[in-house]
């Protein structure tokens, strides 16, 4: 692997090699990327994304040039994008990229002559958040990721990270997914094989296993306001999990936070021991 710009660049091997590595590790130091530089290239706001790959290579013994605001670097100054990409590609070992537009790290990898990672492009895919996404349910559902019962609620329509979940999940067995959003938020991608669309959630709470939850893209023209009651949280299967990319909202509550089905701060904490696994399997 050159460039990691689609889930669909994630082999199932590898998937599973970097989560029996991350098992292991638990995010413990290293120096297995001493003298290696990495640059964080944000178009949009991030906090978890380019902290955890801040952490993870830190944590791998290397450094980070940060570009979290680029109207302070030259694209303020009317720089292209390829230009940029060009620019931080001789001075690093590989490069982040959260773009606002569909395609971006395609364009980036074009001109880049070291591995471009997509930490987001327009509401097209984030494939390193999947790869956090499947380990904490490799983790706690399931290591064979098959025969799950996958309710996605929120705007389906930019969801990134649901439309790249989507797509890892579907590659196994007997996966069904109910996909809950207002009927202008509806999925904007192919319908997984076995799906069932809704705009009331409580006709499938008490039929998941896992319910993955984002907010309202409010920075993408959606219009919408939800939140999820203690009381509907609690129709919940007792082994079921929750999870969400975060931020967070006003999606869950927060006296949701403490119960054992509630596992986003795992992921969370997945993100840095997942993403130091996938830097020290990219850089060379």
């Amino acid at each position: 692997m050159l460039h990691l710009l689609s889930v669909n660049d994630l082999t199932n091997d590898f998937l599973y090699s970097l989560w029996r590595d991350a098992s292991k590790n638990k995010g413990k130091s290293n120096n297995l990327l001493k003298g290696k530089v990495l640059t964080n290239l944000f178009y949009e706001p991030s906090t978890r994304t380019s902290s955890s790959f801040y952490s993870a290579m830190s944590r791998s013994g290397g450094s980070v040039i940060p570009i979290n605001n680029v109207q302070f670097s030259s694209v303020a100054k009317g720089e292209s994008f390829e230009d940029t990409i060009t620019t931080m590609s001789q001075m690093s070992d590989a490069i982040v990229v959260r773009h606002s537009e569909n395609g971006a790290a395609e364009r980036a990898a074009a001109v880049s002559s070291v591995p471009i990672i997509n930490a987001g492009d327009g509401n097209s895919e984030h494939p390193t958040q999947t790869i956090i996404d499947g380990f904490t349910i490799y983790n706690f559902l399931n290591k064979d990721l098959s025969n799950l019962r996958v309710t996605l609620v929120g705007d389906l329509k930019n969801g990134r990270t649901v439309k790249s979940l989507v797509k890892l999940l579907s590659r196994f067995d007997n996966n069904h997914f109910n996909l809950v959003s207002p009927e202008h938020l509806k999925l904007s991608t192919s319908l997984p094989k076995s799906s069932y669309e809704t705009t009331d959630i409580n006709e499938v709470l008490k039929d998941t296993d896992l319910l993955y939850v984002t907010r309202v893209q409010k920075e993408r023209g959606s219009v919408h306001d939800y939140s999820l009651s203690l009381n509907q949280l609690n129709e919940l299967p007792k082994k079921s999990i929750v999870m969400h990319p975060f931020p967070r909202v006003n999606e869950i509550p927060v006296e949701f936070d403490k119960d054992k089905r509630a596992k986003y701060f795992e992921q969370i904490r997945f993100s840095v021991w997942c993403r130091q696994m996938l830097l020290q399997k990219v850089i060379k």
